[in-house]
């Protein structure tokens, strides 16, 4: 019988957060403290759901013990009850209140994150883009975006795979600059979608930057060339911040590598 996984480093969450992003499963996250008495009155109620729902992830998170964890989602009372899914946080929950837990969960573990047109177009996307065919990528995921328009995953795909074929020298130049204006469309959607979603805040960055890549301005005076990267560096730092602010681990990590080199280069402007 399934049952609640309890967290024991902020390395334990990671990686289990990720392996369950991984399989598409939806976790959810009890927030709690040893002291709390309504944590232990919901905690068998909780217990019972992880049974149910064999397919979904449980976890415990004790307050005290991961103070870095609780800050990060923002916990100010207990027991507090996080949904996850790939984008991030998708729900939440505050009090030892069964039916509002057992509807919750109900909720987000019932239904697929997306149609399944949407899903089997959006898997034929990641396997186009494993092969770097990001053209092709490109295709699925925008019919995958035609069934589910409000998957901030989904945009975020495509932004990627927008970025790839504008840093690609294989992709004339005409065609470059006109994508450029798609990707950050793109990442700025995903963001309006899930405001928590890392990911998406370092696509915003990475297209932010590709924006105001010199290459298409050559018509335009160098210091308004300038002018024109120093705006789009600006805007790749604050999107950078965001990731950092909201992601995990790796995610987490590469964000703060891209804004330590995006204010590096703020500094030398």
């Amino acid at each position: 019988m399934p049952e609640p996984i309890v967290i024991e480093s902020v390395s334990h969450w990671n990686a289990t957060l990720r392996a369950a992003k991984e399989k598409n499963q939806p976790i959810f996250v009890d927030f709690f403290a040893t002291w709390c008495g309504p944590c232990k009155t919901i905690a068998p109620i909780y217990e019972q759901l992880a049974s149910q729902y064999p397919n979904a992830v449980f976890l415990k998170v004790d307050v005290d013990r991961h103070q870095a964890i609780a800050q990060k989602y923002q916990i100010r009372a207990m027991p507090t009850f996080y949904t996850i899914r790939e984008s991030g946080p998708v729900d939440s929950l505050q009090g030892a209140d069964p039916r509002g837990l057992a509807a919750m969960v109900a909720k987000h573990a019932s239904a697929p994150t997306l149609p399944a047109e949407a899903e089997k177009a959006k898997s034929e996307g990641n396997a186009a883009f494993a092969k770097g065919d990001y053209h092709r990528a490109v295709e699925h995921y925008s019919r995958a975006i035609e069934v589910a328009p409000k998957s901030a995953v989904l945009y975020g795909n495509r932004a990627l795979a927008y970025i790839k074929l504008i840093r690609s020298p294989d992709v004339p130049k005409e065609d470059r600059q006109k994508l450029r204006p798609k990707a950050i469309q793109d990442a700025h959607t995903a963001t309006a979608l899930d405001e928590r979603w890392a990911k998406g805040w370092v696509r915003m960055g990475e297209a932010a930057i590709l924006a105001g890549d010199e290459e298409g301005n050559e018509s335009v005076a160098e210091h308004l060339r300038a002018e024109e990267r120093k705006k789009a560096l600006e805007g790749a730092e604050k999107a950078f911040e965001n990731a950092v602010r909201f992601g995990e681990g790796k995610v987490k990590a590469e964000a703060q590598k891209m804004l330590d080199e995006v204010r590096a280069e703020l500094r030398s402007l």
